[in-house]
């Protein structure tokens, strides 16, 4: 793989949204994080992509969308080798060795679009750029923590350059079991998958973002996803960790893996 030196580091706010916005943008976002997982090591690399207001996924609304990739492996051959453990860590939804697969992200389409436009050097380089600039870029703007991947993945310090002035934050984790994941539950939900799961995550403090078979009841700390109602995430700002005292959320499996889900649960 072939990375493009930086030239000039971009110092100025208007500097970067030259880059980043208008009629004919050059880049097509920022490269925010390239490291080792905090998962297994292995180097990945997390991406905001696209800062602006505008957003063709109906159920977030308008976000700005970050993507946490294993830096070496293209997105789907990642899932076959078991080298997404490196963003999505233990998580059940990843694929299981009969080939099911209960993950709602479609790895096809946009993650691996914004891997290939990673490659074709597309994205703004940490070393190109004032990384503190990310968090002016990012005031009165919803964000999105982990569009694909696990934002633990990521030490806690990068998403500490842009959660605090984001209008509203979603995120969610599925290693808030882990200690190195404790400090994640100031925005990031824990997702858990079934009711001891649930009690376990809350009593460690976290608030829960559970999914759920469809028409199973809710549990007595829990309260519907408000996107049964048609309220986008962009305009909720109930899946933001423990920065807001509302009860958990629970929500009927959805998207791709549906199917999948309800099977392993049957």
């Amino acid at each position: 793989m072939v990375y493009r030196k930086a030239t000039i580091v971009i110092k100025t706010i208007n500097d970067i949204k030259g880059q980043l916005r208008g009629s004919n943008p050059t880049k097509r976002g920022v490269v925010f994080y390239r490291g080792p997982s905090q998962i297994d090591g292995a180097p990945i690399i997390g991406i905001v992509n696209r800062i602006s207001t505008s957003s063709g996924n109906a159920k977030t609304g308008s976000m700005v969308q970050t993507f946490i990739l294993n830096e070496r492996v293209h997105p789907v051959e990642a899932l076959h080798s078991g080298d997404d453990r490196s963003v999505c860590g233990d998580c059940p939804h990843r694929m299981q060795s009969d080939g099911s697969r209960s993950c709602y992200v479609e790895v096809g389409k946009s993650v691996t679009s914004v891997w290939h436009a990673y490659n074709r050097g597309r994205y703004l380089m940490p070393e190109e750029y004032d990384i503190g600039l990310l968090t002016p870029l990012l005031a009165g703007l919803s964000l999105r923590c982990g569009t694909y991947g696990d934002p633990a993945a990521i030490p806690l310090q990068y998403w500490g350059l842009m959660v605090p002035l984001a209008k509203r934050v979603t995120g969610y984790t599925h290693q808030w079991q882990h200690f190195f994941a404790m400090g994640y539950k100031s925005f990031c939900m824990a997702s858990v998958d079934n009711d001891l799961e649930q009690t376990a995550a809350s009593a460690a403090g976290w608030r829960t973002f559970r999914v759920k078979a469809g028409g199973a009841p809710l549990l007595d700390q829990e309260i519907d996803c408000p996107s049964v109602q048609g309220v986008a995430c962009a305009d909720c700002s109930l899946c933001n960790g423990i920065r807001t005292t509302a009860k958990s959320i629970a929500i009927d499996a959805h998207g791709i893996g549906k199917g999948a889900f309800e099977r392993r649960l049957g």
